[in-house]
């Protein structure tokens, strides 16, 4: 994911943090000391590392419970809304699909359970609300928020609405009945009006932060729809029958003055850079090339803003293309023939107005 770093590598998985984490860090550390101190900017960042802890726990339970089916998670990223676990392929069956799902807000569960023994330890017993307030003015108040935060993380997640956990166990119940596009159809829509109950809560009581967590569920719900009707457009299809035939090519001794005329009149979003026999050399975008002319000299090599890109051949199955772009978060595939000669471009935007157009 772009704008993601990686912090850790654990059992072969990226840990990745996104940039937009550290800066919900350090808003929250700084509101807390303007407000009130040093100490409690290092209370709210222990609260919230803490939190965010438990999420990466949470993701890695997606992890281990795919890698359990062979499925590989190339990384783990943390965002401010939580946590992102990309496999590298869909899974196979809709059971595996629920095992998965489940898996995540398993391991929320057992951080709970665990918590509430540790209280329960301390207290000497099963605690009522005079003995929380007690815990917490004896400075274990942590254990406290992070009790309720995972109870509400298990809550969260299993709301029936994409791209939470309970979308994808909602899809995997219904695809053991239906097609698997028709149910994400139907998850999706099951996510969209819980979405629209979230604007109304919003409106309702004041919570503003409600809107966002709607525009969070409703998009990441016509995401997935979208993804499966690709999947959909791709059955039985090889990639040659799918693939864009008519693009332009550049040499790939381009010089960078040369770029302007070569580009002028195309509206080409990327294009193939290829030697003397057709053989691909990189790929580079329309504003790459276009800034490479505007930063270097003339006479200089225009590829050195090309970057290798996957290839597949025409008669390999769509669907495999689609998860190979997947898994490797490459939103376009070259296609080439037995002599190495590229022959077309597979992407999804290409793929996604071929399944529009055969729904239209």
């Amino acid at each position: 994911m772009k704008g993601s770093y990686r912090i850790a590598t654990v059992a072969g998985i990226e840990v990745r943090v996104h940039f937009t984490f550290l800066l919900l860090l350090a808003f929250y550390a700084f509101n807390d000391y303007t407000h009130d101190g040093v100490k409690a900017a290092v209370s709210g960042a222990t609260f919230l590392l803490t939190l965010f802890l438990c999420v990466l726990l949470h993701e890695f339970g997606h992890a281990f419970a795919a890698r359990a089916f062979g499925i590989r998670t190339p990384d783990i990223t943390l965002l401010p809304i939580g946590g992102v676990a990309r496999l590298e392929r869909m899974p196979a069956s809709p059971w595996q699909e629920l095992v998965i799902a489940l898996a995540g807000p398993a391991v929320n569960v057992v951080i709970a359970a665990v918590i509430a023994a540790v209280i329960a330890l301390r207290l000497g017993g099963i605690p009522d609300l005079r003995d929380l307030a007690l815990l917490e003015k004896t400075g274990s108040g942590l254990l406290l928020d992070l009790f309720f935060v995972n109870t509400l993380l298990i809550a969260f997640n299993l709301i029936p609405a994409f791209p939470m956990d309970g979308g994808r166990v909602l899809r995997a119940l219904m695809a053991t009945q239906m097609r698997h596009a028709t149910a994400t159809l139907i998850a999706a829509r099951v996510g969209q009006v819980i979405a629209v109950l979230f604007i109304g809560a919003a409106i309702m009581t004041g919570n503003y932060m409600l809107i966002f967590i709607a525009m969070f569920v409703f998009l990441g719900a016509q995401q997935e729809l979208a993804y499966a009707r690709l999947r959909e457009t791709a059955l039985d299809v090889r990639v040659g029958q799918a693939m864009i035939t008519h693009f332009q090519t550049l040499p790939v001794g381009l010089r960078a003055g040369e770029v302007p005329s070569l580009l002028s009149g195309n509206e080409q979003g990327v294009f193939p850079l290829v030697d003397d026999s057709l053989h691909l050399r990189g790929l580079a975008t329309r504003d790459e090339l276009l800034q490479a002319t505007r930063e270097l000299p003339p006479q200089s090599p225009a590829n050195c803003v090309a970057r290798q890109i996957p290839v597949v051949h025409p008669e390999t199955a769509l669907d495999e293309a689609l998860e190979l772009m997947q898994r490797l978060a490459e939103p376009i595939l070259a296609v080439v023939n037995a002599s190495g000669q590229i022959v077309g471009l597979v992407s999804q935007a290409h793929l996604a107005e071929l399944s529009r157009l055969r729904d239209a």
